[in-house]
């Protein structure tokens, strides 16, 4: 799940296909960024807690992180009625002004978010060092390149992304970096799956999404006619759902299995 906070999502469908393919199927691999590649340090609800105790309202970060999670369900409700989040008059700067403070409303805050907070939370979020890439990141994605396979990013974050993923050294790993703020279509619609698969230039069954949201990412892949990995690194994927604990599990799905090195020649 992406944006700024990214958090999981929830519920799912049958088996995934992955498991039954050849390992030389897939020609690209797409992959979502909050969650995925990269996490927020210090953690999302932190930042929110403190933004909001310097203008008077202190709770803790587990209330926090509770709010800011049922805000995120209300989007993917709006989302489900067809309401696009970045569709809306004013676009992403108003997106982040509303979710933002019904947040602040929903931990008790009384009237309207103080006009301080979101310019606070928009700088540092956009930064790269308040940010981390996960451990397994860049060697996988080297090995993925290394075989060949197209690399893109597919992910529900507002336009300030492309330019976090440069300032993290990310941009030279991927073929694309497709942003549903920019293109305006969010996970899980079909278009923005169509639209990664025709920047790929591959067909969608040689296509694999990997992502942290079972809505908006492994449904939303499947759906689309892509095979699809949840990334799920807490182990609590649903039953049925096709998940791995590392990027690291990627590559072994993706890329074909080498004979062992010690094995006798013929």
């Amino acid at each position: 799940m992406d944006g700024v906070p990214p958090v999981p999502g929830g519920g799912g469908p049958g088996e995934s296909p992955v498991a039954g393919f050849p390992r030389n199927r897939f020609r690209a691999v797409f992959f979502d960024a909050g969650q995925t590649l990269l996490d927020a340090e210090p953690a999302v609800e932190s930042v929110y807690r403190e933004a909001f105790a310097t203008h008077g309202l202190d709770r803790t970060a587990a209330e926090v992180h509770a709010a800011v999670l049922e805000t995120w369900r209300d989007v993917a409700v709006r989302r489900a009625r067809g309401e696009e989040r970045w569709a809306i008059a004013g676009g992403e700067l108003v997106f982040w002004q509303a979710f933002v403070g019904e947040v602040y409303v929903r931990l008790g805050g009384d009237g309207a978010l103080p006009p301080q907070v979101l310019p606070l939370l928009v700088r540092h979020f956009r930064e790269a060092g308040n940010w981390r890439l996960y451990p397994e990141v860049p060697g996988v994605l080297a090995r993925l390149r290394e075989a060949g396979l197209k690399l893109l990013v597919v992910s529900n974050w507002d336009s300030s992304l492309p330019r976090l993923l440069d300032d993290m050294g990310l941009t030279p790993a991927f073929d694309g970096i497709l942003v549903s703020a920019v293109f305006g279509a969010s996970k899980p619609s079909r278009a923005i799956f169509d639209e990664a698969v025709r920047l790929a230039g591959v067909v969608h069954a040689e296509a694999l999404h990997v992502g942290d949201s079972v809505h908006d990412d492994y449904e939303g892949a499947r759906s689309a006619g892509l095979s699809a990995l949840l990334i799920d690194r807490h182990g609590r994927a649903p039953r049925g759902v096709e998940a791995v604990s590392s990027l690291e599990e990627v590559v072994a799905r993706v890329l074909p299995s080498r004979p062992p090195s010690d094995a006798p020649s013929r």
